[in-house]
């Protein structure tokens, strides 16, 4: 089974290379650790302010609450595919995750409900189908995905470049 540390930890350093803990602004308004002030608005203001090292122990605790239990990321086997999608749910959303999840494994040949919940027979799914087929399946949804969010909020080349890159990235 997937090890839930070092899922987060593939995002935190998507989000923060170096694992300084500097707060920066963007869409999402304060963001530290991938913790964006605008999608989490009951995040203590401090978390903004606080020690490094605080923070991180604060971001860890909210991943493994809002995102890898909805995800059931402890019960996927290939450690990539947790990855990805804990990175997908931090950065799109659990509902993008779980959707994108779900369609790679019915375009594999392993049937679920489109449904957006990360149930058991989704994890089974993915737990069944050829790891590399999915994780190519999650990378070009999730650079579709990026391309349609460029085009609605009419992103600048930087950010389109930055997204397209983070979905390049195959969970390792």
């Amino acid at each position: 089974m997937a090890d839930l540390n070092k899922a987060i930890l593939y995002v935190f350093r998507n989000e923060d290379r170096k694992m300084t803990g500097a707060v920066t602004t963007d869409r999402g308004g304060k963001t530290r650790f991938g913790v964006a002030q605008k999608f989490h608005p009951d995040m203590d203001p401090s978390f903004y302010t606080c020690p490094a090292w605080e923070a991180l122990a604060q971001a860890q605790q909210l991943y493994k609450n809002v995102y890898c239990s909805p995800l059931l990321i402890g019960k996927i086997t290939f450690q990539p595919i947790a990855n990805k999608l804990l990175d997908i749910g931090v950065n799109c959303g659990v509902d993008v995750a779980t959707r994108m999840a779900q369609t790679g494994v019915t375009n594999l040949g392993v049937p679920v409900a489109i449904d957006e919940h990360m149930g058991p027979a989704t994890v089974a799914a993915v737990n069944k189908v050829d790891a590399t087929k999915l994780m190519s399946q999650l990378i070009v949804q999730s650079q579709d995905h990026y391309r349609q969010v460029a085009a609605d909020l009419k992103a600048s080349p930087d950010e389109i470049a930055s997204w397209l890159t983070r979905a390049s990235k195959p969970g390792v």
